[in-house]
This record gives structure tokens, C-alpha cells and sequence, in this order.
């Protein structure tokens, strides 16, 4: 129990540390916004290895072995509604074990990383016309107006 807890905190600290490095040193992009607890960030997530997204749950128990933070997902559901050429067709869509029936977090202080830092800054994504999840409160921004750059 003791070995657990521990390793709850080491991990939470790490976290941050990388939270605020994502912060600190961000692309052209802000996010904008505030959270709706729609929950959908949190029962709709996608995850990848060195081959692309994670279309079995034998690839995803070999992720899980490599990252125990992942023992917090169970899958979901599978990506079909975008065409079939598209890379994440048949991808498995994973939810938080920690989502609670009202959207929100039961471990919220404790919440990992994936969840800390939804939504990711990722600019090729941002530029290649990604957006944050259909009703979800955030949204990306640049940070500044090219008229500001001028200055």
C-alpha cells in the first residue's frame, strides 16, 4: 500500500515538472477556454507506439508494460467514422478509470499527465487543421497576431 502511494506521488511530481516544461517552452499556439467536464477528453483518447495508434489490446498491454501510467485506461470503444485511409481508422479509443457519471475527475489532484495537459500544444496537429474534441470549452489560438509580430 505504502510502495503504491509512493509511487502515486513520484509519478504526480513528474508530471508537473513536464507539465510546466510544456508550458514554458510552447509552441506559436495558446489554448484558450475553460473546461466544460463534458468528459469526452477523458473517454475518448487515443494512444500510439513507435507504429501508429493502438488498434489491438494486445499492443496496448505491451504500451501498458512499458508505461504503467497507462494502467489507468481501459479501451472504449474503436475509431469508424473517418475514412479508411485515414490512420487512426480502427484505432481504440480509451477512457479514464478515474471519470466519474458527472464528467468530472475522482482523482483530479493526482490526475495523470495525458490528462494534465489535454489540450496538447501540438502545432503540426494545429496546422494540419486538428481541433479540441465537439463541445469541449478549449480551443486553439496563436499566441500572437501576426499585426503584434510587425511591432
Amino acid at each position: 500500500m505504502q510502495t503504491n502511494f509512493l509511487y502515486n506521488i513520484k509519478s504526480f511530481f513528474q508530471d508537473i515538472i513536464q507539465h510546466f516544461k510544456n508550458k514554458m517552452f510552447s509552441s506559436k499556439y495558446v489554448v484558450k477556454g475553460k473546461c466544460k467536464r463534458c468528459g469526452q477528453c477523458c473517454s475518448t483518447i487515443l494512444f500510439s507506439d513507435e507504429n501508429g495508434y493502438i488498434k489491438t489490446p494486445e499492443d496496448f498491454i505491451k504500451l501498458q508494460k512499458r508505461n504503467p501510467k497507462l494502467f489507468q485506461f481501459t479501451i472504449n470503444g474503436i475509431v469508424n467514422d473517418v475514412d479508411k485511409d485515414n490512420p487512426q481508422f480502427g484505432a481504440l479509443l480509451f477512457k479514464c478509470k478515474a471519470l466519474k457519471e458527472d464528467g468530472r475527475c475522482s482523482q483530479y489532484f493526482f490526475r495523470s499527465f495525458f490528462c494534465r495537459d489535454y489540450p496538447a500544444i501540438n502545432s503540426q496537429f494545429i496546422q494540419m487543421g486538428g481541433t479540441t474534441l465537439d463541445g469541449c470549452g478549449y480551443y486553439f489560438d496563436v499566441d500572437k497576431k501576426f499585426e503584434e509580430y510587425l511591432k
